[in-house]
């Protein structure tokens, strides 16, 4: 199976600011002879019917994360190596962790990964890493890296290769053997490769090749990826994003995002029942100012493959903590607006609204909406400055007549996230 990408993260740029931490998490990564510990706990809460007798959801944990980059030794070789744990304080039983933890377990994982410097424009990793865009503030790589929004990291077994020859230009090449993602808890890093609708389980290992190509500058983002693995998928994925600043001080611009997608299926997975291609196509536009933000967001999803396809189509901009965005020919809505308050906090408000089918049968109409209420504090300075606190919280309905979970589902969700960086080295 590829990487799971779930590259659908809150709209609101602030928040974006808080959890992705660009400028921050990437000095991390970038840097040699760096040592991080990073602590992450986490409290959910949620009632969603649409997930059957998981509908009760509850967890609460602790996250350590302790990671090194190493120096060049001789300007050639060195080691990126992490230990990850997650450890539960609490959960109840009978009730989903919803990955979370390994069922009601703690767990752990690691990373152990050489990198060598061929050129000071080229350069190549070869073990375990970290392969979340969301968790490191990496570029946002599309197909390889991913959006996890779980105490862990998204992680790969392979290869990659990195060329930035000029012009804001970096070139990407993976060859991928090893998969983790947070619905992979209870498997850890698995064979990279199609599941076996008999064992459900990823018993044949065939490689994902993917080829990316990102440019960046201060205002502008625009990259493109495509994939392709035997029995599995074919893929293609573009994003960009741009600013335009509306003023001389650079607090107040506009910002334009969008992206597209298109899967297909080969090999064994065109054996399942469903559909063997789909497409996602989504957007949002961002007005930032001093006080706040403003931002609106929408996306149209294709039909929806078989969840043995291998290919996850949660990909727009459009967010909601309870109901799907992602349902067969579904299009998605999204309005919000943030505040800026003293003390380095803020407030958000996002309204969604949803429309699409169950399933590609076309049976059971898909209708929802949503509010997600948003509180935060990241102090800039003193004592806790780098600390990273967000309390979401959210009320949705769908309706769904005919439908096997009922025709009236009624969802509500809290999560807190307090995360804290640590630099030893």
């Amino acid at each position: 199976m590829h990487l799971r990408q779930n590259f659908s993260l809150p709209c609101m740029v602030v928040i974006l600011s808080c959890f992705a931490c660009q400028a921050i998490a990437s000095d991390f990564y970038e840097q040699d002879d760096t040592l991080r510990l990073r602590l992450r706990n986490e409290l959910r809460r949620a009632d969603k019917p649409s997930a059957g007798a998981a509908s009760d959801i509850y967890a609460w944990v602790q996250g350590a994360a302790l990671e090194y980059n190493s120096p060049y030794a001789g300007d050639i070789v060195g080691v990126d190596v992490g230990g990850f744990y997650t450890q539960r304080l609490d959960s109840r039983d009978n009730w989903s962790t919803r990955w979370y933890l390994d069922g009601d377990d703690s767990f752990g994982r690691y990373t152990a990964a050489v990198k060598v410097k061929l050129s000071d424009t080229l350069k190549l990793k070869a073990g375990r890493m970290v392969t979340d865009s969301t968790y490191s503030g990496q570029d946002d790589i599309p197909i390889i890296n991913t959006s996890s929004q779980r105490t862990q990291p998204s992680i790969s077994d392979g290869v990659l290769l990195k060329y930035s020859p000029r012009y804001n230009l970096d070139i990407y090449g993976m060859y991928r053997v090893g998969v983790y993602t947070y619905p992979d808890v209870s498997l850890g890093v698995h064979k990279a490769g199609p599941i076996n609708p008999n064992t459900l389980k990823y018993d044949n290992m065939l490689p994902q090749y993917i080829t990316s190509v990102v440019y960046h500058n201060q205002l502008d983002t625009y990259a493109v990826s495509t994939s392709w693995q035997k029995d599995v998928a074919a893929q293609v994925m573009t994003r960009a994003s741009q600013r335009y600043p509306v003023d001389t001080t650079g607090e107040n611009y506009i910002k334009p995002e969008w992206m597209a997608f298109y899967g297909k299926l080969n090999g064994v997975s065109t054996k399942y029942d469903g559909p063997v291609s789909t497409y996602v196509l989504s957007g949002q536009l961002n007005y930032v100012f001093k006080q706040g933000s403003v931002f609106v967001a929408a996306g149209k999803v294709g039909p929806k493959l078989n969840r043995l396809g291998g290919v996850d189509t949660d990909l727009g901009y459009a967010f909601d903590l309870s109901i799907d965005r992602n349902h067969s020919d579904m299009w998605s809505a999204q309005l919000g607006r943030t505040w800026n308050l003293p003390y380095d906090t803020f407030i958000g408000v996002a309204e969604i609204f949803t429309n699409g089918y169950e399933d590609y049968h076309q049976k059971v109409k898909v209708t929802g909406v949503a509010t997600d209420v948003y509180l935060g504090y990241m102090p800039k300075s003193g004592y806790l400055k780098g600390l990273r606190s967000l309390l979401i919280l959210n009320s949705a309905r769908e309706e769904r007549e005919g439908s096997a979970l009922g025709n009236h589902l009624d969802y509500f969700d809290i999560k807190l996230t307090v995360q804290y960086d640590f630099t030893l080295r």
